[in-house]
């Protein structure tokens, strides 16, 4: 059957094609040159979707895709931007979260509105305010989540409220705010939101676009068919419009899982499971990335790459973050993928001795209730190797003895000037001592700019590209893959684990066995 309704989704570095579903809508690439079948898109298509990621911090929206825009948006068509989008749309926005003075990107002026930053990585509820071709049923309430780094936004006399959030967490606190989350022109062809996964899980989103577009069920079916052949095509390729496409396929009966941790916030994590994710998905693995709490922030760069979606299961919940007990996101993550990576949270331990929420509320907890081997991020730039190892060798002896089973370490951030076979050799032979293996050691890399700072005015095409070479130079991948297996989990008794940490930190005689083998609270 012939499409009745042509919908284009933007696919330019920067953006997040398949971060969400759009309620398997598109239909058709729109790519740098602004074409589709050789023809202008504002001609071919009925609506475009432009979707999250760093449009705006990458600047990727180039004046032929710009002006195609502009003249759909004319022409009475259907725009729809989500988060990124949304600023694409808008008048401008402050990217300038760290700077002293405000960093301004100029939007297309489609939507009068503007952004200052604001961060909100919450599952969310919203109410319709307002209508629009994508908003009908003023009252109903909405669901989905945020995750972005600009949300405070300035509405103009030329737009309509159509959404309001309810957030509970906002710029990492706990302080409930209603934050304006849609926007459309006074026409309500045009539409900005920061709520993802809107069109996937409200249908009365979805039957509203239906309406405005007057898309029959028919129609819908053969739309369905052409979206399936879409998805097909833009995610075998690893990142956005970087010709890599793996040349193998890795199938595993159960998913080997890793989990990556640190001694510290700014250790580097995020830039390493990004580059490992890029790097086993270019050998065949299909990789799922999921976060301990719920800065699910830090795993986009990852899934821009895996070109996987944003799930419910993505996040672990610890305490009062994240979205997801344990327990559902490992069975999850066993059941979607092969390869799946567990992104941890600030420094191992942290969370430990708050006895204030709920457990798990560490990192470490998370990895001995999972059962998930563990690899060990190290940066080296504050203390030199020498502080570093012997901070590694000690920090490996409690993880362990708390149950955690780490099985590798990754030196980062390290200054190679003076590495010699030598000191190589005493650094394995020194990891073996406490039963870990050396998985790689990563040169301190020029990463401070803006840009390449995760959260930061990030531009995921280079953030990952950087991250994939780092480990691909620096790590041995197939020993990484060697020391991850299927997660085992284990009951874990989280007060007593919470006790014999406190007892290593006194020098109180340890209870026998690991605090991990102990009944209690089912992970």
């Amino acid at each position: 059957m012939t499409l009745q309704c042509r919908i284009g989704l933007v696919y330019l570095p920067g953006a997040l094609p398949c971060f969400e579903s759009f309620g398997n809508l598109p239909t058709d690439v729109v790519r740098a040159d602004a074409e589709i079948d050789g023809k202008p898109f504002s001609e071919v298509l009925d609506m475009l979707i432009i979707p999250g990621g760093s449009l705006v911090e990458s600047q990727s929206v180039n004046p032929k895709v710009a002006s195609e825009i502009i003249k759909m948006a004319d022409k009475g068509k259907f725009i729809l931007g989500v988060c990124s989008g949304f600023q694409v749309l808008a008048k401008e926005t402050d990217v300038g979260r760290l700077s002293t003075i405000p960093v301004i990107r100029s939007g297309l002026g489609l939507l009068d509105a503007e952004f200052k930053p604001l961060i909100c990585t919450d599952r969310v509820k919203a109410d319709v305010t307002g209508e629009s071709f994508l908003t009908r049923d003023i009252g109903k309430q909405v669901n989905g989540f945020h995750c972005h780094t600009y949300g405070d936004v300035v509405v103009g006399q030329d737009a309509k409220r159509i959404l309001v959030t309810h957030a509970d967490r906002i710029n990492y606190f706990e302080k409930g705010k209603s934050l304006v989350s849609g926007v459309s022109n006074r026409s309500g062809n045009v539409v900005g939101v920061f709520i993802h996964g809107l069109l996937d899980s409200n249908p009365l989103i979805t039957q509203g676009i239906m309406n405005s577009l007057d898309i029959r069920q028919t129609d819908l079916k053969v739309i369905h068919e052409a979206n399936a052949e879409f998805i097909r095509g833009i995610k075998c390729e690893v990142g956005v419009a970087t010709g890599i496409y793996p040349k193998q396929q890795v199938r595993q009966k159960t998913a080997k899982v890793l989990m990556v941790t640190a001694l510290g916030s700014g250790s580097g994590k995020t830039f390493l499971v990004t580059g490992i994710a890029g790097a086993l998905k270019k050998v065949g693995w299909n990789v799922g990335v999921v976060k301990v709490g719920g800065d699910v922030r830090d795993i986009v760069p990852a899934l821009y790459l895996t070109k996987e979606p944003m799930k419910e299961d993505s996040s672990i919940r610890v305490g009062s973050t994240g979205w997801t007990p344990l327990e559902q996101v490992m069975q999850a993550g066993g059941r979607d993928y092969d390869f799946l990576l567990v992104e941890g949270a600030m420094n191992a331990f942290t969370g430990l001795l708050n006895d204030n929420n709920k457990r798990p509320m560490s990192t470490v907890e998370v990895a001995a209730a999972s059962g998930a081997n563990t690899v060990l991020v190290v940066a080296c730039n504050q203390t030199g190797l020498e502080g570093a190892l012997l901070d590694t060798v000690s920090n490996i002896a409690a993880l362990k003895h708390l149950g955690v089973n780490v099985v590798g370490v990754i030196l980062n951030k390290l200054h190679i000037s003076y590495m010699t076979k030598e000191t190589v050799s005493l650094m394995q032979r020194a990891f073996a001592n406490v039963g870990v293996q050396l998985i790689g050691t990563v040169p301190k890399l020029d990463l401070e700019h803006r840009g390449m700072i995760p959260e930061v005015e990030i531009r995921y095409e280079d953030f990952c590209s950087q991250a994939v070479e780092a480990v691909e130079e620096n790590l041995n991948l197939k020993l990484l893959a060697e020391v991850a297996a299927p997660a085992e989990p284990v009951a874990v008794d989280y007060k007593a684990l919470s006790e014999e940490f406190k007892n290593l930190l006194t020098g109180a005689s340890p209870k026998s066995g690991k605090a991990a083998n102990t009944s209690g609270n089912q992970a």
